[in-house]
């Protein structure tokens, strides 16, 4: 219920720990999750040391400013810089110092490879260090550090939310099921597969995300899905079938296809429920 917890507070680092777990469980199950993590945090998974580079994927912004200071080859007394970091806590700015009196410190041509270092530490270790440690406690729960550390950050990206690949719609319909009284050679079913190869890439992932929780297809295909893509048919009256919307319970990898008569409604139908996340609450 806290949009901005306390970062001292037990409850906020528990949350953290919890995510851990949740992706531990993920990576372990081989489960694909839409989570896209920074560069630099994924280097923190695998356990590698975090340099002044890495700032780039935390904070573009701050990395290109820090480098403009190293370059800068005018007089430091202009930039008015000091050994502390401005930031934002609750809506108010608080000054941080990078060491003991540094708000006393000036930055000078002699000491900023320091301030750089200092700075670029502080944002992506000193800062974030107890979350980072809660995150990976929990992570280990399922996995052990070892296993993963032969990644590299791209791969465990990879392996955490799956490759920008097209869909392969032959390989997902081999691997469908069918329930409810539906087959693959049923007319529906027939619309169905007919509507989905005409759809854009866009709408084929919005599909996928739709009924599975993830606009990726799983690392090794879809006989790796688990459970199975499932299409089944509703108990809709067919003389209502036309009217109704799809609907997914992705839990069960499960479409709630009624039994459409003509593609123009099936293809309506579809696209709306996916862009509007007509899902298990309209079921």
């Amino acid at each position: 219920e806290t949009a901005h917890p306390w970062q001292g507070s037990l409850d906020h680092l528990r949350l953290f720990e919890f995510l851990g777990r949740i992706v531990g469980k993920a990576i372990y199950d081989g489960i694909l999750i839409e989570l896209r993590l920074a560069p630099f945090f994924l280097r923190r998974m695998l356990g590698q040391a975090l340099h002044f580079d890495d700032l780039r994927s935390l904070d573009p912004e701050l990395h290109k400013n820090l480098l403009f200071v190293r370059s800068y080859d005018g007089d430091f007394e202009d930039l008015a810089l000091n050994f502390v970091v401005v930031e934002d806590r609750f809506g108010e700015a608080q000054t941080v110092e990078l060491i003991p009196g540094g708000a006393a410190v000036s930055v000078t041509r002699d000491n900023v490879l320091r301030y750089r270092h200092l700075v670029s530490d502080y944002w992506l270790n000193r800062r974030i260090k107890a979350q980072s440690e809660a995150f990976m406690r929990g992570l280990r729960d399922l996995v052990r550090p070892e296993w993963i550390r032969a990644f590299s950050p791209s791969e465990l990206q990879t392996l955490l939310a799956g490759a920008a690949q097209p869909i392969d719609l032959g390989d997902l319909r081999a691997h469908c099921h069918y329930g409810g009284g539906y087959t693959d050679d049923h007319p529906s079913v027939q619309l169905f597969w007919e509507v989905v190869e005409g759809f854009e890439d866009a709408e084929r992932e919005a599909l996928l995300l739709f009924v599975t929780s993830c606009s990726r297809p799983p690392l090794l295909g879809f006989r790796d899905l688990h459970p199975s893509f499932c299409i089944q048919k509703t108990s809709h009256p067919p003389e209502e079938a036309d009217s109704r919307l799809p609907t997914a319970s992705t839990c069960m990898n499960l479409l709630k296809l009624p039994s459409y008569t003509n593609a123009a409604d099936l293809k309506e139908r579809l696209l709306y429920a996916v862009s509007a996340g007509a899902g298990f609450e309209l079921s």
